[in-house]
């Protein structure tokens, strides 16, 4: 063999200690799958009544490009406004009469959506009036429903294929005037979506009759096209009302003589037999009315069934030609499917998000490692080629070398391939965490948004001459460049305090004190909704809201305690001295320091009760510092730590209204306590229990040491029951502790399982 013939490789053996782990996103891809079956949408609801905002919104009557941007302001709205020329109704037919007495039927047609000339909610109240239906009283009890609202849609593919041709995306926030609707092979002259839309209007009029099928819109300037249809369930029963007496009978010739068509029993017997043959007994003649139990059931069981007939209904007769496919039956689901197909409320989104921002930080790190050791790797590579280089000049060192490392050069090889994999796996990790991230961001809004306070004094200045500018100068004061929200809200609320703090002389008047005082309270106010305004932020009409409640609430405790100093003023009009009159407020004085002595006592109370009270937790759950405050206010003791729980939620109360979701965590702190009591006992907490295993095991120890309000604000706050108003009690002094615990666990995992839900799609 010639020395050219032969190809030595030098192959790294790489430890395995210095490859990165395996990053294990299985949880994560199982809860981002996504379906290849493209399904049908439907969701029917029911009301007493068809209010005219509801109709506005369906037909977008009288919407400008500003209602458009006041709508995109709340959260998960996606309004286009340059698409609302796209959007289109269902015009129903109707028969006229010509010259010549004929009947001719205008079948319906589309027309643009919003101009007809009758609006959604006239062409209701025409209906019930022709049905002769009297609109109950508004507090009334069980009012009947009167109108069905179908919201009909799809996949979002297949919708949007349908409406323009292929699957599209748009950008709300982008111009998309350039796009149109794609033309129908079969129907010349119409577009496919308007002929789906026919279909559903045909098909609901098979079913209720087209007199009652008020209106069919389509709106295909959101995010999925989708379709609104307004029904009224119009069945044939039997007029009320007492049914008797007699009626001419038509299948008995007449005499030629003129009688009643309806006679009493009484003018019945009355008659001679010859003219009793002409009548019959009476009989219930039927009429058209408003009967939603016709086509729904009567009770809570019949509804949900005919939701899943109307489901199957709708696929066969309409959907399955377009390619839609019938939902999952959730009666179907096992528990966890059922589970992971309910709808997950804010706060949820808010914690899968911060969790999906942790993984994504995670996934970066170690596709950093990943990339790093796979650098290490291929230097080592390199390494050996150049050692093979070296080589050449032995060829017998060559091929003994050749020989040793001919197994080690595939392992090095495999190991540089596996750690390029996990690099590549993951970046697409870090990718998709991201986007989790990003779409759970524009769910629930960026709590950390923040702005320059430069400028802010020309625009407070602006709205309100009378501004001496101090919530602007207070943020100054303290260094800051940049402002949130919060850092507002507070600078304000401390310029207030400085107001409120303000003694008023013995020679002031005490009206004209009074005055100055709440003028000035309100130029602050003032103030802070004008900056407030300046933050593009959806809870800015909902802090403005609560700041204008609060503000109400210390102008009154401020009038209050100038009624006190005018009452001074009266006793100083009567004789009372200056001598006397300062010790009065010496007294005062001394009360004010009473007060904050007894705040000294116990200031971790007080701490706890700030915490309560931020309005940081009406969309978002304690941190665990947050939570570490309230443990220290709390007792040791379990049963004194949940009474505690519920003085301080009283004493919050008298401040501001709290959220079922913060009282629920308040208790959870609150009975961990008496839940490691009862474990001490015996009791295992996590038997029969598969979700939500901490808040059962709080529930249980509210029941168990007699706090029926927290277990029911626990449990109804994580989509529990809820429970009644009897709280277990020890059946007799005989029974233990442990036999009691284990009847209030029972309960307490009773009032966590889901109230009844109608399944609508």
């Amino acid at each position: 063999m010639r020395n050219d013939d032969i190809n030595v490789d030098i192959h790294i053996i790489v430890s395995p200690s210095i490859l990165p782990t395996q990053i294990n996103i299985d949880p994560l891809i199982s809860t981002m799958d996504i379906s290849l079956k493209q399904y049908q949408s439907l969701n029917i609801s029911a009301s007493a009544s068809f209010s005219t905002a509801q109709g506005r919104e369906n037909e977008r009557r009288d919407w400008t490009e500003e209602t458009y941007q006041a709508k995109n302001k709340q959260p998960g709205n996606r309004y286009d406004w340059s698409r609302r020329h796209l959007n289109f109704e269902v015009m129903s037919g109707k028969k006229i009469t010509t010259r010549n007495d004929k009947t001719v039927y205008i079948p319906p047609r589309i027309v643009r959506l919003g101009t007809q000339r009758k609006s959604l909610k006239k062409r209701y109240e025409q209906r019930l009036k022709e049905l002769n239906f009297k609109p109950w009283r508004e507090d009334a009890p069980n009012q009947p429903n009167t109108c069905v609202d179908f919201v009909i849609s799809g996949d979002h593919d297949r919708m949007t294929e349908i409406a323009f041709g292929k699957p599209i995306d748009f950008d709300w926030q982008e111009d998309n005037s350039w796009v149109s609707l794609a033309d129908d092979p079969n129907h010349p002259g119409m577009k496919m979506i308007e002929t789906m839309a026919m279909d559903y209007y045909d098909f609901l009029c098979r079913k209720f009759g087209e007199e009652n099928v008020i209106g069919l819109e389509c709106h295909l300037d959101e995010t999925t096209p989708h379709f609104h249809a307004l029904v009224i369930p119009v069945a044939e029963r039997v007029k009320r009302g007492r049914v008797g007496g007699y009626e001419l009978d038509p299948d008995v010739e007449s005499d030629g003589k003129e009688r009643p068509e309806h006679i009493t029993t009484r003018q019945y017997e009355r008659l001679k037999e010859e003219d009793q043959s002409f009548y019959r007994p009476a009989t219930p003649k039927k009429v058209l009315t408003v009967s939603y139990s016709h086509y729904f059931g009567e009770t809570k069981y019949e509804e949900s069934q005919s939701f899943r007939k109307w489901h199957d209904m709708l696929h066969d007769e309409v959907n399955f030609k377009w390619g839609l496919a019938r939902g999952e039956d959730t009666s179907l689901m096992t528990a966890e499917e059922r589970k992971e197909h309910r709808k997950k409320n804010k706060r949820q989104l808010e914690r899968e998000r911060l969790l999906a921002l942790e993984k994504a930080e995670e996934a970066e790190k170690k596709a950093q490692e990943s990339e790093k050791k796979a650098l290490e790797t291929e230097k080592k590579v390199d390494q050996a080629a150049w050692a093979l280089n070296n080589f050449e000049s032995s060829l017998a060192e060559k091929r003994e070398v050749s020989s040793k490392l001919d197994d080690s050069i595939d392992n090095a090889r495999q190991e540089l391939n596996r750690i390029n994999k996990e690099k590549e796996s993951a970046k697409d990790e870090k990718t998709a965490l991201e986007q989790k991230a990003r779409e759970l961001a524009d769910a629930v809004g960026d709590p950390s948004e923040s702005v320059a306070i430069k400028g802010f004094c020309d625009a407070v200045f602006t709205y309100n001459a009378k501004s001496n500018g101090a919530v602007i100068e207070n943020l100054r004061a303290k260094g800051k460049t940049k402002m949130t929200m919060m850092d507002v809200i507070m600078a304000a609320f401390e310029e207030v305090d400085k107001v409120k703090s303000q003694k008023k002389s013995i020679f002031t008047n005490a009206e004209e004190f009074r005055r100055q005082q709440n003028n000035d309270i309100k130029s602050i106010m003032t103030d802070m909704q004008t900056i407030l305004r300046s933050f593009d932020s959806a809870h800015v009409a909902e802090l403005t809201r609560r700041s204008r409640a609060i503000v109400k609430q210390e102008l009154r405790q401020n009038a209050i305690a100038i009624r006190k100093i005018q009452q001074y003023d009266e006793m100083q009009r009567k004789g009372i001295t200056v001598e006397s009159f300062e010790k009065i407020r010496k007294k005062a004085d001394d009360y004010d320091k009473i007060h904050g002595v007894l705040e000294s006592i116990w200031p971790s109370m007080w701490n706890a009760i700030k915490v309560i009270t931020n309005p940081r937790l009406d969309e978002y759950v304690m941190n665990d510092e947050e939570k570490e405050s309230i443990r220290r206010a709390l007792s040791k003791n379990p049963k004194n730590s949940l009474a505690n729980s519920e003085w301080m939620l009283r004493a919050v109360k008298s401040v501001r209204e709290i959220t079922n979701d913060t009282k629920a965590e308040i208790y959870e702190v609150a009975a961990e306590p008496g839940v490691n009591y009862i474990k001490r006992l015996g009791l295992d907490m996590v038997e029969g229990v598969a979700d939500d295993v901490d808040k059962v095991a709080a529930t249980t120890a509210c029941l168990f040491f007699g706090f029926l309000d927290g277990a029911t604000t626990i449990s109804e706050s994580y989509g529990g029951g809820g429970g009644n108003n009897e709280l277990p009690k020890k059946k007799k002094d005989n029974e233990d502790d442990l036999s009691f615990a284990r009847r209030c666990h029972q309960m307490a995992k009773a009032m966590h399982a889901p109230r009844y839900r109608l399944r609508r799609g």
